[in-house]
């Protein structure tokens, strides 16, 4: 391997789709759950918000745009974030559809059940103050997790571990908080009388989008999602070990959760406070995994066992090597990288010494 590229040309990116639909499709039961239930989320936002959209179409559509471009520039900050190279974009896609359909229809029906719990147990005044902390954490974290849990076991080789496990975690997240977004302005429509539709649609994406985004769902689930990658890690570690690390990032973005919703910090600076401190441990988190993922594929890459170049460390290496080759020769350099991407990423997930790494999986076809 002498020239790695940023990524292959357009047919070896095909077939590997076409690998990855098959695979997907040969565990048939998870597939047709993962369907079903985006299909049952789907059809309760539809019965719940139809008739909004009916009567104020062209406010809807507005939302729509808004938070489609709020989820694009979400997906592709992420995929730039992660390390080594962007996601699989089904693998992707996949968490952001659950996020936006399955997670955030059903959470429409499982908040108004346990929020009536709360107010019928202790009252009206205590349900109103603090039903929404003591059910989002619950109903939302779980579901959107239901559907990490689901993505991951149908693409099991593309989590390898916790790093895995966060960014999926991140971009199921995103996908509820775009579809909450679009349930919030729907109902800031309603409330406003539908006179100004256009600026309750805008007040409400620069408020949720702008001001409270960078603390929001995809933070949350990033962490939880940290707890299903450590559960699956293509490691050697003993699974009861790994139960106590893996509960403790759920209850972690549960925490998150409650502290986004509950009534505290009741001021702007409060909101302020409540945004920064989960974007802050949304960002230690990430910060930690990239770090001992790009340390473990530095280690492998530097190993006598193996011949593969360090320039596969970064996409920006790899591009520099690419631009030193001829340009005939760049096509098979690039589907060469992505054979090898395959190896550093496992690698870079479990493996700790250069003394136990197989020297069999350092040579992919």
């Amino acid at each position: 391997m002498t020239a790695p590229a940023t990524t292959p040309p357009p047919a070896a990116r095909f077939r590997l789709l076409v690998n990855a639909v098959r695979g997907s499709w040969r565990r048939r039961p998870a597939v047709w759950a993962f369907a079903a239930v985006c299909l049952l989320g789907l059809a309760l936002l539809l019965d719940d918000f139809g008739p909004v959209v009916r009567v104020f179409p062209g406010s809807a559509l507005l939302a729509v745009v808004l938070l489609a471009l709020t989820v694009s520039l979400g997906t592709a900050v992420l995929g730039r974030v992660r390390p080594f190279r962007a996601p699989p974009p089904g693998w992707a896609w996949s968490g952001v559809l659950w996020g936006a359909t399955a997670a955030a229809g059903c959470a429409l029906v499982a908040n108004t059940g346990l929020q009536g719990i709360w107010s019928k147990s202790a009252g009206i005044g205590f349900g109103s103050r603090w039903a929404a902390a003591l059910t989002a954490p619950l109903n939302e974290e779980l579901l959107k997790l239901c559907g990490v849990v689901l993505i991951a076991l149908v693409a099991r080789p593309l989590v390898r571990g916790p790093l895995d496990g966060f960014f999926l975690g991140a971009f199921t997240g995103l996908g509820f908080q775009v579809m909450e977004n679009w349930t919030y302005a729907m109902n800031a429509i309603l409330l406003g009388g539908g006179v100004h539709g256009t600026a309750e649609v805008s007040q409400s994406f620069a408020t949720r989008v702008m001001v409270t985004g960078l603390g929001s769902h995809w933070a949350m689930t990033a962490v939880a999602g940290t707890g299903v990658g450590i559960l699956l890690s293509h490691g050697d570690r003993p699974v009861r070990r790994r139960i106590a690390p893996a509960a403790a990032c759920v209850l972690t973005a549960m925490g998150m959760h409650w502290l986004f919703d509950a009534p505290l910090l009741d001021s702007a600076a409060g909101l302020g406070v409540r945004v920064g401190v989960n974007f802050l441990i949304a960002l230690g988190f990430a910060v930690v995994l990239r770090h001992r993922a790009r340390r473990r594929a530095r280690a492998f890459l530097l190993s006598p066992r193996t011949p593969l170049s360090v320039d596969l460390l970064t996409r920006r290496s790899r591009s520099r090597a690419l631009r030193g080759l001829p340009p005939a020769r760049r096509p098979a350099a690039a589907a060469r990288a992505s054979a090898y991407l395959e190896v550093v990423e496992e690698q870079a997930a479990v493996w700790r010494d250069p003394a136990r790494a197989v020297p069999g999986r350092a040579h992919p076809a």
